[in-house]
């Protein structure tokens, strides 16, 4: 009773849309096949199954009743926030190859484990009643590939688990180390749940690194052999190798020696000649004007020097 009038509630639905008039979630084309509604006393609950992360919404609740302005909404509605499923490594035992793990496909909006799940191997469903469960046990190889998603939604999968693939190793600087420099191992391999990495030298049993990148600084000769990482997550391990050779440098000293031996006999010679030619220079001109010189007075010793001698004689 309202303003003692009789009110009845006519309609009542959950929405999320608040662009223009509200649609109820049963009508909206996303959820119409996804929700229903139950009624306990005044509680009015809503149920959606095949959660997907796009359904992260704030949800509100309305009435309508049968009074001129009884359209009543529910503020400040409920928030609801969808993770991505994930497959967690609940245990495992090794033995030879494979490895005996159970699994757990947890999801955020489902704690308690309450809804039907499927699992796959290698993108491929497994089929055994076992698999139907928040929770997986099997035999799984180094290769296999574990993921898993609610029955309801198999298209959208959690992501991948899988044991750490071939470590992929380098070295820098790549050539040979100098004694008295540094150098750094670089190990990476690709595995879910991310690999830790530790470093050990060959026939050592303590390792020498638990980091991805390893640097030996001012190596000596000692320092030189071969190293191995091995990469681990609780679904196995895998490791490679790689040599760090240590040079004691006397090669190199003897490139640069005669490197600059040669280098000095150039500039002796480069020298030698630009003082030559310097000293040689100057006396062109002065043999160039001697020579003048010389025409000169052949021309003056020529008929017109003889002209006064002769004038003599007839006297």
């Amino acid at each position: 009773m309202i303003n003692g009038v009789s009110t009845t509630v006519g309609k009542s639905f959950w929405f999320i849309r608040t662009e223009g008039e509200p649609v109820d979630l049963k009508e909206d084309p996303e959820y119409k096949d996804r929700v229903e509604y139950n009624r306990y006393s005044n509680y009015y609950n809503l149920r959606i199954s095949g959660l997907r992360e796009s359904d992260s919404a704030v949800y509100k609740f309305m009435f309508i009743t049968n009074h001129q302005t009884g359209r009543y909404i529910g503020e400040p509605g409920v928030r609801l926030t969808v993770g991505d499923l994930q497959v967690l490594v609940v245990s495992t035992s090794d033995q030879q190859e494979d490895s005996d793990v159970q699994l757990e496909c947890f999801n955020t909006c489902d704690p308690d484990g309450l809804e039907d799940y499927v699992w796959f191997k290698n993108g491929s469903m497994i089929q055994s009643e076992t698999s139907q469960t928040f929770l997986y046990r099997s035999w799984i190889s180094s290769t296999d590939r574990i993921s898993c998603s609610l029955r309801d939604s198999k298209k959208k999968k959690s992501p991948e688990v899988y044991a750490p693939q071939t470590p992929t190793v380098s070295l820098d600087p790549p050539t040979e180390i100098l004694e008295g420099s540094s150098v750094t191992l670089t190990c990476s391999s690709d595995a879910n749940p991310a690999a830790n990495y530790t470093w050990f030298k060959e026939n050592k049993d303590s390792p020498k690194s638990e980091e991805q990148m390893f640097t030996i600084s001012d190596i000596t000769a000692e320092d030189g052999g071969l190293y191995i990482c091995v990469a681990q997550n609780k679904l196995g391990q895998q490791n490679s190798t790689v040599q760090v050779s240590v040079g004691s440098g006397s090669v190199l000293m003897l490139v640069i020696r005669l490197i600059i031996s040669a280098l000095l006999t150039l500039i002796f010679w480069v020298v030698l000649f630009l003082k030559i030619f310097r000293r040689r220079s100057p006396e062109e001109p002065s043999v160039i004007r001697s020579q003048d010189e010389d025409d000169q007075r052949l021309e003056g010793d020529g008929p017109t020097s003889r002209h006064p001698a002769e004038d003599e004689t007839e006297f």
